[in-house]
Parts: C-alpha cells; sequence; structure tokens
C-alpha cells in the first residue's frame, strides 16, 4: 500500500464565492462557515492569514472547497514568493472552476521519505492552519502540507495530512440533501495525458493504468482519471476544455441517485445520466462538471 490513498481535498476557485456557495447549494451540498487559512510567511515564524478565505462541502473522509480573496488588501499585502503553493491568483487567471487537488496521508513523513528517495521536487513539511466553527466554540485545525515542486502540474496540488480530523469532518456538516458522501474521482483533460499520468503516478505513489485511451491512477480511496481532449466529451457528454490543461470534474459517492436526481429537479438544474453517473455540466456548476456516482459503481 502506498502512503497516499485518497484524495485529502479537492477545491474550486472563484471571484465570486457567493454565487458559487447558492449554485451549489442548489445541487444540494451543505456548507461549513467561511474559514481563514493560516500558512507560515517567514521563516521560522507561527502561521498568518492570508486574505483569502474558504467555505467547506464536509464528507466523510475528505471535502469540496471552495476558495476566494475575501480581504484583498491583506491578499495583496502578502507577496508571490510568500503565498507560494497558496497563490490563487495565476489559477484563476485561466478560468474558475476546479483547481485544486491535494492528496491525503495518514504518514506525511513517509511521503517525505519517499520523494527525497526517488527525486519527486518537493517542499519540506510545513505546519498549516485555519480556523473552524466547532460545537463549543471557535477551534483552530491543524494539519501539515508538503507542496510540489513541478512547475508543470495542471493543479494546485499537496500532499496533506490532517492532524485534527474530528474538528475537520464534523458530521453535522455531513448532512447534504443529494447524499454525497465523498470525493471518488477527479477528471484531469491533458494534452500529453500518459505523460502527466506518470508524473501523478510517481507522486501518488500508485500505477498509472492504461484503460484503452484513458489513464487511471486508483488511490485506494479515490482515482485519477486523465484523459486526451478528443476523449473528454466520452465521460462527460457535451464537455470541451475552455483551455489545456484542464480539471474537467470531480464525483462523489452516493447511496442512490434517485437523491441527486430529486434535488436537481427541483432546483431546475439540468442534468444528463451517463455511464452510470448522474452528471451537472461546467456550465452548470461554475466551471467543471460534477458527477453523483452511486456508492461501488465504477470500483472494479
Amino acid at each position: 500500500m502506498s502512503d497516499i490513498d485518497i484524495f485529502h481535498h479537492v477545491g474550486l476557485i472563484t471571484r465570486d464565492m457567493a454565487q458559487l456557495i447558492a449554485r451549489y447549494e442548489e445541487l444540494g451540498f451543505m456548507f461549513a462557515p467561511l474559514s481563514m487559512p493560516r500558512i507560515v510567511l517567514t521563516p521560522g515564524g507561527a502561521p498568518e492569514p492570508l486574505g483569502a478565505g474558504n467555505r467547506h462541502a464536509i464528507f466523510a473522509d475528505n471535502y469540496l472547497e471552495v476558495l476566494g480573496v475575501v480581504d484583498a488588501a491583506r491578499w495583496a499585502s502578502i507577496t508571490k514568493a510568500q503565498r507560494g503553493a497558496f497563490d490563487i491568483d495565476p489559477p484563476l487567471a485561466r478560468y474558475e472552476g476546479l483547481h485544486v487537488m491535494h492528496f491525503g496521508t495518514d504518514d506525511i513523513e513517509a511521503v517525505e521519505r519517499r520523494y527525497r528517495a526517488a527525486g519527486v521536487a518537493s517542499g519540506d513539511i510545513v505546519p498549516f492552519q485555519r480556523n473552524v466553527e466547532a460545537p463549543d466554540g471557535p477551534q483552530m485545525m491543524r494539519a501539515r502540507c508538503i507542496s510540489l515542486m513541478q512547475h508543470d502540474l495542471p493543479s494546485l496540488s499537496q500532499i496533506a495530512q490532517t492532524l485534527t480530523p474530528e474538528l475537520v469532518l464534523q458530521p453535522r456538516y455531513q448532512r447534504h440533501r443529494n447524499g454525497a458522501r465523498s470525493i471518488r474521482e477527479v477528471i484531469l483533460c491533458h494534452p500529453a495525458p500518459g505523460k502527466i499520468a506518470a508524473t501523478y503516478a510517481q507522486i501518488a505513489g500508485h500505477p498509472a493504468e492504461r484503460r484503452g485511451d484513458d489513464f487511471v491512477i486508483d488511490l485506494g480511496r479515490g482515482r485519477l482519471t486523465v484523459v486526451a481532449p478528443g476523449r473528454l466529451g466520452a465521460l462527460i457528454p457535451g464537455a470541451t476544455p475552455p483551455t489545456l490543461p484542464y480539471l474537467a470534474g470531480f464525483a462523489v459517492t452516493v447511496d442512490d441517485l434517485g437523491q441527486p436526481r430529486a434535488v436537481l429537479r427541483d432546483a431546475g438544474v439540468s442534468f444528463v445520466e451517463h455511464g452510470g453517473s448522474l452528471i451537472v455540466a461546467a456550465k452548470d456548476a461554475c466551471g467543471c462538471a460534477v458527477l453523483f456516482e452511486k456508492v461501488g459503481v465504477r470500483d472494479e
């Protein structure tokens, strides 16, 4: 087994957080209150706020993040070098939508050792904090992260280990009307799918398996599917990439497709059913497709 076995979280970057949250609530997702991330800005210093904020749709073992600048003055005062892997301006300039794909581990030291041995371009383990509204008042969640330094990665990707899962994965925030339970898949559209799949295979510590014209990296509790532009429509009917590379969509598992189907019909949101999944197109989901997939359907 690899030291990485799941998507820690995936995230959308937006210029209008309120509008995006409202739309995803129509899709049946529930969101925790606004949280303000903190990172170390000076060597040896304590984590400080960046001016960016996020809200989260929490699942049993990972979460969906919506990220945007909420304090423009503070954000402008932080240099690009200080922001490092947390700089959302460059991806936002490309398109609004899915950009964040963080991998999860329960042993970040093992990941670091593997990266050092394999020569994977990565940073040191660093702390990460953000405020969380807990039942007994505000608390600070804590995590440890490794940033990936490959300049050709088509996503904001890190390796993360949450040290306070009881604060992050609170059951009271998991009551999604659409029945979503976990982020199971990310679909990446790339002009050189084999090459980028090999890169992510080394990062994840799992092989990239060729399945027809596509490549799949099975993490154990999640999978990354990499497709060429001409193949995207086969997975997401009607989808065309606005630019390349492009994180085209993510899938969440549900026990019964009838639950999201009813939610979307009540909200008047268009969807298609394809390949055993119920799919909301990127134009109706703020820049990326959202797939609802019955538990176990595509696990083999």
